[in-house]
């Protein structure tokens, strides 16, 4: 399944528990996100977003991690930026994150 935020396609969900992004892949974006309400009607909330890392990530040890994991609901899922199919994405990585920071300050619900 794919989910599109601000117009970037990303790629998920990924369990949290189970999903690294070793240092000699190239860097990108991730988004942490959880499906919330019923399936004829969910929302996607955005927990957190930001650059995996030129040293890599594993995402259950990242600083932020304890934050992610759901009290109630469905387990939030981890979707990378697709930079195969959006080359000026990934170009600049970090306009991507200020250009969807500006618009959803997490938690925030997409839309």
């Amino acid at each position: 399944m794919s989910i599109k935020i601000k117009g970037y396609l990303f790629t998920g969900p990924l369990p949290i528990e189970k999903t690294s992004r070793p240092a000699n892949k190239a860097e990108t974006v991730f988004a942490v996100v959880q499906k919330a309400g019923p399936s004829f009607d969910p929302s996607f909330w955005l927990l957190d977003l930001d650059r995996t890392g030129a040293a890599g990530v594993v995402f259950a040890q990242h600083p932020r991690a304890a934050s992610w994991r759901a009290t109630e609901g469905a387990p939030a899922g981890i979707y990378l930026l697709d930079t195969t199919t959006q080359p000026e994405a990934a170009a600049d990585l970090d306009k991507v994150v200020a250009e969807i920071l500006a618009s959803y300050t997490p938690p925030a619900v997409l839309k």
